[in-house]
């Protein structure tokens, strides 16, 4: 037996809401680092990321773009989707407008997510990670 897929139209929904996805990338040393983080899905299909440059997810995807990113319900019953694909590095580096946009549903305002941004930037340089789901499997436990 196998858990039902999440429906498309579910999994559409799902992702427009703010919930902290999971990004897996392997390092230098060949270990897998798991790094939560905010996103947006934009209308290409891609997801938008940003963090700070001199992290370990930037230069772990700077050395190798292959990676995989989950998104799932913290609460029973449990949905999710677990992508496999390849992310890359962009800018424009500290941008305000765009963090604010990419953040504002997790904290609420436009406002305040432009002034976390700031706040953010003032604590080291920020840039976007583009990830770019090649294919994917999802899981909904509410059925059955």
């Amino acid at each position: 037996m196998q858990v039902p897929p999440l429906e498309n139209k579910d999994l559409d929904e799902f992702l427009s809401k703010a919930v902290v996805a999971k990004i897996a990338t392997v390092s230098r040393s060949g270990d897998i680092r798991i790094t939560p983080i905010w996103f947006g899905r934009q209308p290409d299909g891609s997801i938008l990321m940003n963090t700070f440059e001199d992290s370990g997810l930037v230069r772990n995807l700077k050395r190798s773009p292959r990676c995989s990113l989950m998104v799932d319900s913290v609460d029973w019953p449990y949905i999710g989707v677990h992508f496999w694909g390849a992310a890359s590095v962009e800018g424009p580096e500290n941008d305000v407008d765009g963090i604010g946009k990419l953040f504002a549903p997790y904290v609420g305002s436009l406002d305040d997510a432009k002034d976390y941004a700031k706040k953010l930037i003032g604590w080291g340089r920020r840039v976007y990670v583009r990830f770019r789901p090649q294919r994917s499997t999802t899981w909904d436990f509410r059925e059955g």
